[in-house]
């Protein structure tokens, strides 16, 4: 027993701290290396087997399957699916693309007719994505000949490509509405950025370790208790498809206002909406967005409003910091050399923002009064340019309040 003991000592004695610790890491890159290769395996799998036209994509849309974070989501996917099934699709004749703060805009219910809402999450995903969504409404519903488009600080990017997984689905859109990008600020780097990710096979190794893309997808759990999310649903069996109508408006309306004591706080330079505005300012000129939605507009006879929503008073003064007045100069900018409206109502002195009661949170007017002013002012500043050629119109929230009750009534009780 004693000698056995002995010779295991020994064994150990000669085995060195370093060649255990070589023995670890090797076998630590081997599998690293090996989880790399099944991730480009499966990347490439999944890149085959995605639609390679937008003909392909709009077909497969409606009865396409989701994964994670696209459940509950409103995503160019959802809104093509929920499109599809419109009834009278050639009787719209007008529509809105934006964030998650236009999604609240209800034309219907406040009297607007032949109308349509394309907007949603992705935006804030891929590059272009706002563009891409108003392509989705174009080709839902081929009569449209107004677009109003939001153009929220928010919404502006470096000029460099943003595609996650789970957007690449979407390339096919992007190609086709790149040539509106000619001209404009790192044209050149962003189609050769777009022609890397189009033909990831063609050329030089990619040495970007592409198992970081899917690290949430990654988890043991997954396996060992998959859900709902890991496994996927028809994009059909979204249950925030049936809050929607088929035209893209939500079914119901929200409360009249916030009271005071369920307002939300005041924020602080830790919010991740104010995290979000980081390098805003940095990065300009951006990446040429909402000159491509002009150009958009001009190459199929399509008359582009663009509107800036308002935010609470609190988020406002950091996205002042933040290179917010850049982003209106250069909006004023575009306005003035495409001849497209451009409705700001982001500004203090139109009595939107320090009505909090308006607001949801720091930048939604989910309630009916926030959502109908917002509704209703799109129509008033378009009704300015029309009425008057007014490339910057003005429209003060307490003005059309008392001027819209007829409208505004829905919201009483």
């Amino acid at each position: 027993m004693s000698s056995s003991i002995s010779s295991s000592e020994a064994i150990a004695s000669r085995v060195s701290p370093w060649r255990v610790a070589v023995c670890s890491a090797a076998a630590a890159l081997a599998v690293a290396g090996a989880l790399e290769g099944l991730t480009r395996w499966h990347e490439a799998r999944t890149a085959d087997a995605m639609p390679h036209s937008v003909a392909e994509m709009y077909a497969e849309f409606p009865r396409a399957r989701i994964f994670g974070r696209e459940i509950g989501t409103q995503t160019i996917a959802h809104n093509v699916a929920l499109f599809s099934g419109a009834q009278g699709a050639a009787s719209v004749t007008s529509g809105y693309v934006g964030t998650s703060r236009s999604k609240v805009i209800r034309p219907e219910h406040f009297g607007i007719a032949h109308a349509a809402n394309g907007s949603g999450n992705s935006y804030s995903e891929i590059s272009f994505g706002l563009l891409l969504q108003a392509e989705a409404l174009r080709h839902a519903f081929p009569n449209v000949k107004r677009v109003y488009i939001e153009s929220s600080l928010l919404l502006r990017k470096p000029g460099r490509l943003f595609a996650e997984p789970d957007h690449r689905k979407y390339l096919p859109l992007l190609k086709q509405v790149m040539p509106l990008h000619e001209g404009l600020p790192a044209d050149e780097s962003m189609r050769q950025t777009l022609a890397a990710i189009e033909t990831p096979k063609s050329g030089k190794f990619d040495w970007h370790p592409h198992l970081l893309k899917y690290r949430s997808d990654l988890r043991v759990s997954n396996y060992v208790a998959p859900t709902e999310a890991t496994q996927g649903i028809d994009i059909n069996a979204d249950p925030l498809l049936k809050a929607l109508t088929p035209t893209g408006e939500r079914r119901e309306l929200s409360r009249s206002l916030t009271p005071k004591g369920d307002q939300l706080p005041e924020i602080k330079a830790d919010n991740i909406k104010v995290q979000r505005l980081r390098e805003t300012e940095a990065s300009a000129p951006w990446d040429g967005l909402y000159d491509m939605v002009a150009r958009w507009g001009e190459a199929h006879d399509i008359e582009v409003v663009f509107y800036q929503p308002p935010v609470r008073s609190d988020l406002y003064a950091f996205q002042q910091r933040n290179g917010l007045a850049l982003h209106v100069a250069d909006m004023q900018r575009v306005a003035k050399q495409y001849g497209t409206p451009f409705i700001d109502m982001n500004r203090p002195d139109l009595h939107f923002q320090d009505d909090w009661a308006l607001f949801s949170d720091e930048d939604h007017l989910e309630t009916c009064t926030g959502s109908g002013l917002l509704t209703l002012a799109l129509e008033d500043g378009y009704r300015q340019f029309k009425d008057r050629g007014e490339l910057l119109p003005v429209v003060d929230a307490q003005k059309l309040l008392a001027g819209r009750q007829d409208a505004l009534k829905i919201c009483r009780g």
